[in-house]
């Protein structure tokens, strides 16, 4: 008898502290897991790879597809140079992989890239010798892929709260000595500015209140 009342005791309990009004809990089922990107043994998916790891700031992924002699530039519309910039510091710039600095994949919430290409072609080595010792864009003994065209970034840090980036780019791939392909130069255009003779105030300045890339990644 004693087992039995304390059975009873506990099932009251139970129902007692349940709330039968509640909505019945579920466990989302709609969660599909990407598989793992592709290995770069194409110069094509590199670029798709450069897409996914922006849109899911895949810090990891993206470091995988620069390559180690990696630079960034980009120029105003006089040719004056507004960030260049080699692997490590775009890794910093980006956002460190341990968190112990915070960049551009940490600070926004949602990044939304769209490439549109306009121009892909060979750059053959016997046309780019080295100007000088550590030239970044010579490479007289290797043909590098490049991709080029149209670039939008949507950066968001809440709903109404972000930056947009529209600007030509080219990117240009080398393969290393493991077959794959990954970025050794990204150098975007200059924005459309207003370059004549309006005094040294307005060289350079950009139409309308437009960012670049170069300049979101200087701030």
């Amino acid at each position: 008898m004693l087992n039995r009342a304390v059975l009873f005791a506990a099932l009251t309990l139970l129902v007692a502290c349940s709330n039968p009004f509640a909505p019945e809990k579920t466990v989302p089922t709609d969660v599909v897991e990407k598989p793992p990107a592709e290995q770069t043994t194409m110069p094509e998916i590199v670029m798709e790879n450069l897409e996914r790891a922006f849109s899911d700031r895949d810090k990891d992924l993206y470091e995988n597809i620069l390559d180690d002699n990696f630079w960034f530039t980009e120029t105003d519309c006089l040719g004056e140079l507004i960030l260049a910039n080699d692997k490590e510091e775009e890794l910093q710039i980006m956002g460190t992989r341990d968190g112990s600095n915070q960049g551009i994949f940490d600070i926004f919430r949602s990044i939304d890239w769209n490439f549109q290409q306009s121009q892909r072609y060979t750059e053959l080595g016997r046309d780019f010798p080295n100007a000088f010792d550590g030239d970044p864009d010579g490479h007289p003994y290797e043909d590098w892929e490049v991709f080029r065209g149209r670039v939008e970034i949507l950066l968001l840090q809440s709903a109404d709260d972000g930056f947009r980036v529209v600007q030509v780019m080219s990117f240009k791939l080398r393969k290393g000595d493991d077959d794959l392909w990954r970025i050794v130069r990204w150098i975007d255009d200059p924005l459309a500015g207003d370059c004549g003779d309006g005094g040294d105030n307005d060289a350079g300045r950009p139409v309308g209140s437009s960012w670049s890339w170069g300049q979101l990644k200087r701030r």
